[in-house]
This record gives C-alpha cells, structure tokens and sequence, in this order.
C-alpha cells in the first residue's frame, strides 16, 4: 500500500514523515489541547485508511465526524489550504459511513459477553458488590438461565433476593445490603441509557471487518463510564476472535477522548489492558487513542504507541509543563529544533509527527502542516443521517431487537409452575416437604456430576462465568 501523506514541512516536502500502513498495527496517539486539529487530523486518518482498504471503527465523543458522509470543500480555511497541497476541486468527496449510536444502529452486546467484571465496573460496585456479582453470574450458569438484557440481570437479582435462604445452602452467604446496593446501582446507571446496549442481535465482528465502509460510533450521549466499558469489551472481542496475522492489518480503532478507558480503572484491569494492547497488534489491530494530554495514558501504554501526532499544547501550570516534558521526550529527536519548544509554539492544524519507518524504528520528528480532509467538517444534520440509515446494508440486521426467551422469561415460566402446582392436588405438608427436598438433592446431584463432568474436561477452569469478558479473553479461557 502507498503511505499516507500527513502533511507538508515548512519547505514544503510531503515524504519526510508518512505513515506507513503496514505499521498502523504498531498503535498511535493522536494528542493536543482543545481546538488546536486534533480531530480534523483523526478525519485524515480515517479518510487515508479508507482509501487503503483498511476496516475503519472509530468512536465519536464530539458528535461531530458525521460530515465523513458527505464532500468537503465548504470551509474557507480548507480552501486556502488546498494550492499548498497541490489539491483540486475534485480532491472533496463523501465516504461511505456506518453509523452506531442512540440515534443510529444500536449496538449491542449481552450481560453475558461483558461478563460480571466489566459489568462491576460499569456500575462502580466496590469488593463485596463486585463478588456478589460474580456469584450472581454462577448461580445464573448453574441454574441454566441465559443472561441477554437488563431485564435478564434485573429478574437474576430478584430471584437470588426471594431464593436467597435456598441458595445460601449452596452458595454460602448472600448480603441482603450488597443486593440492594446493587439494585441501586442499576437504576443510576439505567438513567444514563446503559440498559440499551445490551439485547440481541449484539455486535458481530464480522460486520466490522470490511474494508467498504467507516463504522463510526456516535458516543456524545453515553454516560463516561459506559463508554469506556464498552471499549474495553471491544478490544476484548477482537482479541478473542481474531486469529495471529503478523502485520496484515485487520482494522484499525479510533478511540476518541481515551482518557476515559482508564480514569478509575483499577490497577489490575489497566495492567490487563497494557497486556492487550500489546498482544493485540499480532492480530492485526491498530489503534489510536485521541486525547488532550500524553498524560491521560498510562506509562506503559503510552510507550507502546510507535506512531504520535502532537499538536500545540500550552503550558501555563506545573501540571501542563509536565505534559509537554513528556510529549517532547516521547519522539526521537530533530537536530534541527527544540521540541518541546515547538509543541507550544505549533499553530491550528500544525503539529509534530514521528512515525515508524519499514524496519519499525520510529523518524526524527518533523513539524509537518496536516493536509486538509477530504470529507465536509461540519456534521451531518438529521434528514442526512436518516437517508444513511435507510441506505445501510445492516439496518435490516440490527434495526429490530430481538427478544428471544432468556432469564426473565425462564424465571416467570418457573413462577407460573410453582402456582399451578401449588393450586393442584394437595399432597400435605410432611409429603411437600419431603418432595421438595428430594428434588433438590436430585437437582444438586445432577449439578454436582454436571460440575464434575466440566471439571474433567476444562481441567481447573472455573466455568463461564469466571471466563467471559476482558478476563477471560486475555487469559485463554473464554
């Protein structure tokens, strides 16, 4: 593939810095204060990419890349900028969007694929909360309920209130007070739209994976800490699912406002994400993490991300000052200037570059003008989305939530049961008593030879429930 032209050097050479594709999988950092290009050089990137045929999925915080859809050439600025780069008018064109979000495509995963850890985190359950969770998750695989929706958890979360003398005996003790703190965290969390990502049809990668069009996640209405989860299980799917490929890039993710993946993420989970960032790239994934400050990413993340693009960033506070340290310090050094000198000195669409050559060694940093994208910067407005949305080749798949029979369904249906049994012969309290511990001997007589049966083919793997999500995925047990 041809490389990417960023941009041009004040003597106007385009090929002393330039991406690479083939190193995209090698990560990057696109990084910059407020208003200083950031995001119209991430719309570059996905334009480039695009062109490459290289499968696009990128988060949209600001609400404002939508404009992919449709030709640029309507700013003044953009215009001027055109002769510089020796473009024409035909250079504008629309590219083709796949649009996710609340007022799109939904996308969805189920309760079971996030699994109980992200889950927790999601809902900010502390240690006791965060146990009980994943208890709840094995009661739900032992008892043969399907976890798909909110719904599915919310009727798990009432059977184990109304069942808990019962499950106590096998499970150990059950807090009345972390279940409702749980309850609790729910609704809170229901409020900020998070029950909408879960249902089925949920995400099939394979949607992802072709190179035809530009997935773009419209993430301006989602709740800070649900957007992060859901990165989170994505680079964990992709992951699993995707097979070793060297450098052949697969896809590549644009992950805007990346500080919120790691703001309150605990420790062992942030050195989990470092493992997957690292591993990542063998199958084929490339990402960017868009953000105000090399600061916001962790150390030993950062210091896997080969490609960076720095734009001005002001240092008025001791705070600010170490970020610019820290930027300046990440490239390899230009004789020619002072980088940490120019990072505060760079204009609106200017920045500094250093991308990785074909042995993987990253080039001096350059200070480079960003071409201007081809695609419109202002987004697209209502009646454009929706004739998108009625043109996706996806709508007919994702536009309809499916509500097969899970957990809450399972649970009424035994509910139902119980009362018809209860309304029919009586079989006198001695004789109800003795059938009912009967069947639960027998039901625990076939859990446990179930449970031995696992254990004899997986080993000392704990089960579903210990194995899904970002655990399960970077251990090798899901």
């Amino acid at each position: 593939m041809d490389p990417i032209r960023l941009g041009i050097s004040s003597g106007g050479r385009a090929d002393c810095c330039q991406l690479l594709p083939a190193m995209v999988s090698r990560h990057g950092l696109i990084c910059g204060a407020t208003g200083t290009g950031k995001t119209v050089t991430m719309r570059l990137l996905l334009e480039q990419l695009h062109r490459r045929g290289i499968p696009i999925f990128a988060t949209d915080f600001k609400g404002d890349l939508s404009g992919l859809g449709a030709a640029g050439g309507d700013n003044a600025k953009v215009q001027e900028r055109l002769s510089r780069f020796g473009l024409g008018q035909n250079y504008f064109h629309a590219f083709p969007l796949e649009l996710w979000g609340p007022s799109a495509l939904p996308l969805r995963t189920t309760i079971s694929e996030l699994g109980p850890e992200l889950l927790a985190l999601m809902l900010a359950l502390n240690d006791n909360q965060s146990g009980l969770m994943q208890l709840l998750f094995r009661i739900a695989d032992e008892q043969g309920l399907l976890l798909l929706d909110w719904k599915d958890l919310q009727a798990l979360i009432r059977f184990a209130e109304t069942e808990r003398r019962s499950l106590e005996q096998h499970y150990g003790n059950i807090s009345p007070a972390s279940l409702g703190a749980i309850k609790r965290k729910f609704l809170a969390v229901e409020r900020d739209g998070a029950d909408a990502l879960f249902g089925e049809p949920a995400l099939d990668l394979q949607d992802l994976l072709g190179g035809a069009r530009i997935h773009l996640l419209d993430a301006s209405k989602l709740h800070p800490r649900v957007y992060g989860i859901l990165l989170l299980w994505l680079l964990a799917e992709l992951y699993e699912n995707l097979p070793e490929s060297g450098d052949t890039v697969k896809i590549s993710l644009f992950f805007d406002e990346a500080h919120l993946l790691f703001d309150e993420l605990p420790k062992r989970l942030c050195d989990q994400v470092e493992q997957i960032v690292k591993l990542i790239r063998s199958r084929g994934v490339g990402i960017f993490f868009v953000t105000q400050n090399p600061l916001d990413i962790p150390e030993a993340i950062l210091a896997q991300l080969g490609n960076r693009i720095q734009h001005a960033l002001r240092a008025y506070t001791p705070k600010e000052q170490r970020a610019v340290k820290a930027a300046a310090s990440s490239f390899r050094a230009n004789p020619a200037f002072d980088t940490a000198a120019v990072i505060g000195e760079l204009a609106v669409g200017e920045a500094l570059v250093s991308c990785l050559d074909q042995d993987g060694v990253p080039q001096p940093v350059q200070r480079l003008l960003i071409q201007p994208p081809a695609s419109r910067l202002s987004p697209l407005d209502a009646q454009e989305i929706a004739q998108l949305l009625r043109d996706s080749p996806l709508s007919g798949k994702y536009g309809a939530q499916l509500d097969r029979e899970s957990a809450y369904e399972q649970l009424q249906r035994r509910q139902t049961e119980q009362a018809q049994s209860a309304g029919g012969e009586t079989i006198g309290k001695e004789g109800a008593e003795r059938a009912a511990r009967g069947g639960r001997h027998k039901d625990r007589g076939e859990l446990g030879r179930a449970l031995n049966s696992m254990a004899n083919s997986f080993g000392r793997q704990l089960g579903r429930e210990l194995v899904r999500g970002l655990l399960g995925a970077l251990t090798g047990r899901r």
